[in-house]
């Protein structure tokens, strides 16, 4: 079947390295990642993967964002999501992964 870790990384850019490792030892399907400090204009790219990210919003301290990087030997299509959440999704074949961070100081209504 393939991994598919999940990993709240709290800051990417500086984790790069042991995203590198985690991937050459699982060679995981799907990476999760939440809370990566990213904005729109850093680019994150690894030999192998495809990213579908939701970056920070801009003035919110460069906190949340997440992302999912998956294997280019797995094709898969990102699904749009339409939600005030920090959430990405990718479908491949018969499987959805989906990827949510909801911060601490964040209400989500459930609705009536």
């Amino acid at each position: 079947m393939g991994s598919f870790p999940s990993w709240n990384c709290r800051g990417i850019r500086s984790k790069l390295q042991d995203l590198k490792g985690l991937i050459n030892y699982f060679h995981p399907v799907c990476v999760g990642l939440q809370e990566t400090f990213l904005l729109s204009n850093i680019a994150l790219k690894l030999r192998g993967y495809t990213s579908v990210r939701k970056d920070a919003a801009t003035g919110s301290n460069h906190s949340g964002g997440v992302c999912i990087l998956t294997s280019n030997l797995y094709p898969s299509t990102p699904l749009t999501l339409h939600t005030s959440l920090q959430a990405v999704a990718v479908v491949r074949t018969l499987v959805t992964v989906c990827c949510v961070y909801l911060p601490p100081h964040d209400v989500e209504s459930t609705g009536s």
